[in-house]
C-alpha cells in the first residue's frame, strides 16, 4: 500500500475553528492533521489561545473533497481567505517540517554538550 502525501489545506486562527473543521471532515471520513505554528501549542495550553495560528493538512487524495466541503461551509482561513483562494502547497510534507525540527534539536543538544564540556574543561 502506497503511503499518501500530506498536503497543506489552510491556516486557521484558533482551536475552535480547527475543531469545527475537523468535525466536518471526520463526518465524511477525512482525517485532519493539525500543526500549531511556532510556540502555538504551548500558548494554547497556557493562555487558552494561540496567536500564531494552526496549519491544517489532509491527505492528497482527500484534498479536493475537503476543499469542497469547506467552501460549501464558507469557512475562511486566518487571513479571511476562503479555502478556494488558498493555494495548495504540493510537495510540502508534514514530515519535512519534522525533519527540520529534529535537525535543530540535534544541533541544540550538541551545542549544549560542547558548552558543558568547555565549562568542565575550564574548571579543572
Amino acid at each position: 500500500m502506497k503511503e499518501s502525501e500530506i498536503v497543506f489545506l489552510m491556516t486557521v486562527g484558533d482551536d475552535m475553528q480547527a475543531e469545527i473543521i475537523e468535525e466536518a471532515l471526520n463526518k465524511v471520513g477525512i482525517p485532519l492533521l493539525k500543526k500549531h505554528r511556532e510556540g502555538g501549542a504551548y500558548l494554547s495550553i497556557y493562555m487558552g489561545k494561540s496567536m500564531y495560528g494552526i496549519d491544517l493538512y489532509v491527505s492528497e487524495e482527500s484534498y479536493d473533497i475537503a476543499r469542497g466541503i469547506l467552501t460549501d461551509l464558507g469557512i475562511t482561513d486566518i487571513e479571511g481567505k476562503s479555502v478556494s483562494q488558498v493555494t495548495q502547497r504540493k510537495g510540502v510534507k508534514a514530515n519535512q517540517h519534522n525533519r527540520v525540527q529534529t535537525r535543530i534539536f540535534k544541533v541544540g543538544i550538541a551545542l549544549i554538550f560542547l558548552l558543558w564540556l568547555l565549562l568542565w574543561w575550564r574548571s579543572s
